[in-house]
């Protein structure tokens, strides 16, 4: 059978016209379980849970956990009402909890062999076979796609999902009259309703996408559908547009970064782990573990490392700030990894945090290896450059890192693609953490989720304008617009294109990335170098960004610093009676103007965050204008935070922001103990210029005395290089040198 599909051949995908071995396979095997169950929960994994239920304290506790929740579940009386609320409503978590009960309840069953189990999540199915049939679109419907038993079909697809392994773990135990009425009114209705009604949703490339060809695919191997199976793997038309095959082509670059970001691989790896294991414990001949080298892998280890040392997903893109790697979905993932590649160890330790296991073969091989191994590995985090898109083109994302776990300063350079529906306007963009906390920060999105006061728990109109904006990022704004025009469409069209990396030396670390389109006719290129030397308490940030235009505009470069503000070395005007807004649209009209003033020659601007101070020192001269700002204006429901940020603002065709932040001194405020409250960096100058070249000054106290030697367009690491300037020569070596 031959058909068009998309194929992937190492880092090169493209559409070829090939006989695919797993279509053959496909098309000559049926899908219906020859046991039940056999998704996350295999008759093998029950026979050996039961052989040893009490020997591992780590799955013991959990199982008793699920048990005695469950066991209250079903002394309580059923219902399954009318939806009518939107997240975080009594009609949206009643049936979340309903399927969260369920599928604990089935598990239950199978474990303990007790019907009460098994006629709990009977007399519900019995409720949703009456209900559902009669269902039209959800009232609360509004901007994502709507669903019948919630208001968007992401949360219904999430409740076939876990429902349907539910029915698995009863199906034998059911008559077929039951099983006849239950796939009739509910499982073959919903999953037509998603393959055909929501047949845009169904083949997108998007974690949405993922949750509906999982529930379609889950439910097509238990009920044996072979052609729910099919169009769950290669999308409606079965040509690989969409499908869960092309969710893991084009979702995750060759190294496993996931486009949207690290806060939604944590959800979108959910279903990827789901629907993965279904297939593996009922179509072993995919391998799909195996699957574009072990892309599941790659993923899973990327977004691990897209946390910070607390274990909080760093939030780019629409992110909640929450989230961390204690959340089921990375509890099921630790699980599964540690099951199908090869036991890593470090694993355990992330285990440990968890306390708690998924109470299924892998859950069970994790406890026991956690309570048989003496020694366990604390979890590596690594300095890491990941690429971006399905090819590895489109850019990427570099994280760098210095010092231990407990005191660990982390940099992200973000240099992605846009990031599909869930993108912000943020090319060149970064955030800076220490002592366990954001620095600088980066807002992430506007949502209070599931809190229905709150516009129903969803994205909050303030996310669309100002969260996901270009000034609400620590990124260059030119003449107060965002990145190509806030236009997602124009957006994904593009990225930016690293010219440097190397992490290979832990005391000087750098990156350095272009982008030409996200301005029409202004070239910005950023380079941050994260330095440490024995003079300073803790490594500083370097960061040169350079703009280069024709004609003149305004450039506004914002820091979102957290903690409170303790001093700057230039006069500036507070409004402390009256507050204006700094602009009127693109993100700006949600800024308060609460200071501004103007450096004479470079400035130093310092502030507090729990035992240590952190200063800016920027070479912006009197020409510039410093902007004290605070988010917050235009926010009549008071949906977004009130932190601070300044602004340094420029006018001028040509120019180049360069910048220290350096983290310095200690305070103890139980000891009234203060030392270094003032940076030990004093001055950074730029003393030559050009497209092709550029040279930083930097000194301070205790004999700081650095020159950075920039070459801006040749990345050659052999190549070398002589300037002049004001009677000295400079002659380095490759791209970037730092002489001390």
């Amino acid at each position: 059978m031959e058909e068009h599909i998309l194929f992937n051949n190492g880092a090169d995908m493209r559409f070829v016209k090939k006989i695919f071995i797993t279509l053959l396979i496909i098309s000559s095997i049926s899908f219906a379980q020859k046991v039940h169950p056999n998704l996350l929960l295999t008759k093998h994994d029950v026979n050996t849970i039961k052989e040893n239920l009490n020997k591992y304290k780590l799955f013991s506790k959990s199982f008793i956990e699920e048990k005695k929740a469950i066991d209250e579940a079903t002394l309580n009386p059923i219902d399954v009402p009318v939806p009518k609320d939107a997240g975080g409503g009594y009609t949206h978590e009643k049936h979340k909890q309903n399927y969260n009960e369920m599928y604990i309840a089935g598990i239950m069953y199978q474990v303990t062999g007790d019907e009460k189990y098994a006629v709990f999540i009977k007399k519900m199915l019995d409720k949703y076979a009456d209900l559902y049939p009669t269902l039209k679109t959800h009232p609360e419907a509004k901007i994502e796609s709507g669903g019948r038993l919630f208001w968007q079909t992401l949360n219904e697809t999430v409740w076939l999902t876990h429902t349907i392994q539910a029915y698995d773990c009863i199906y034998d135990w059911l008559i077929p009259s039951d099983r006849e009425k239950y796939e009739k009114n509910i499982f073959v209705p919903m999953a037509r309703f998603f393959m055909e009604e929501c047949k845009e949703e169904f083949n997108r490339i998007h974690n949405h996408g993922t949750w509906t060809v999982t529930a379609v695919g889950l439910t097509g191997l238990v009920l044996g559908k072979d052609e729910y199976v099919k169009k769950a793997l290669y999308g409606t038309n079965l040509d690989s547009q969409g499908g869960f095959i092309a969710q893991l082509d084009q979702l995750f670059s060759p190294d496993g970064y996931y486009t949207e970001g690290g806060y939604y691989v944590r959800y979108a790896l959910w279903p990827f782990f789901i629907f993965a294991e279904a297939l593996a414990n009922n179509l072993p001949e995919l391998k799909i573990y195996d699957y574009r080298n072990q892309i599941m892998k790659k993923a899973f280890y990327s977004a691990l490392q897209m946390t910070y040392s607390n274990g909080a997903f760093m939030p780019i893109n629409d992110a909640l700030k929450e989230k961390t790697w204690l959340s089921p979905e990375i509890i099921m993932g630790v699980n599964f990894v540690y099951e199908r590649y090869g036991q890593d160890k470090q694993l355990l330790s992330i285990a440990k945090q968890h306390n708690k296991v998924t109470l299924t073969g892998a859950g069970l091989l994790v406890a026991k290896d956690f309570q048989e191994t003496h020694e366990i590995p604390n979890f590596e985090w690594k300095s890491v450059k990941f690429s971006d898109g399905g090819d590895g083109k489109q850019g990427g994302i570099g994280i760098f890192r210095y010092g231990n776990i407990d005191d660990m300063q982390t940099l992200l350079f973000k240099c992605t693609s846009h990031g599909l529906s869930h993108g912000h306007y943020d090319k060149l963009h970064f955030l800076f953490y220490d002592q366990g906390e954001e620095i600088i920060q980066d807002y992430g999105a506007a949502r209070f989720i599931n809190i229905v006061q709150k516009f129903g728990g969803r994205y909050l109109p303030e996310n669309k304008s100002f969260a996901l904006q270009t000034i609400a990022h620590n990124t260059l704004v030119v003449d107060e617009k965002s990145h190509f025009n806030g236009k997602q469409e124009v957006s994904e069209k593009f990225h930016p294109e690293i010219y440097l990396f190397d992490a290979s030396n832990p005391d000087f670390q750098y990156m350095s990335a272009f982008d030409t389109d996200a301005y029409p006719g202004v070239k910005m290129q950023r380079t941050m170098i994260l330095v440490n030397d024995e003079n300073l308490y803790r490594p500083v940030i370097i960061d040169i960004f350079k703009v280069i235009s024709e004609t003149e505009h305004q450039y506004d470069l914002p820091f979102y610093y957290m903690g409170h503000f303790i001093s700057a070395n230039f006069k500036y005007n507070s409004f402390t009676t009256e507050k204006k807004l700094l602009g009127k649209k693109n993100g700006y009209q949600h800024l308060w103007k609460e200071a501004e003033g103007n450096p004479t020659e470079g400035f130093i601007f310092t502030w507090w965050n729990k035992q240590r101070f952190y200063s800016i020192i920027s070479s912006a001269d009197s020409t510039a204008k410093i902007i004290f700002t605070r988010i917050g204006g235009s926010d009549p429901n008071f949906n977004l935070r009130n932190e601070p940020g300044i602004i340094i603002r420029k006018n001028a065709k040509n120019y180049t922001f360069a910048t220290v932040i350096e983290p310095h001194g200690v305070f103890d405020p139980i000891l009234e103990y203060t030392r270094d409250s003032y940076s030990t960096i004093q001055k950074i100058s730029i003393i030559y210029d050009t497209e092709d070249y550029s040279i930083i000054k930097i000194t301070g106290r205790k004999g700081i005395n650095w020159t950075l030697m920039l070459c801006n367009k040749n990345s050659d690491m052999n190549k070398e290089h002589t300037v002049e300037s004001n009677g000295i020569v400079y002659q380095w070596k490759g791209p970037i040198f730092l002489q001390k």
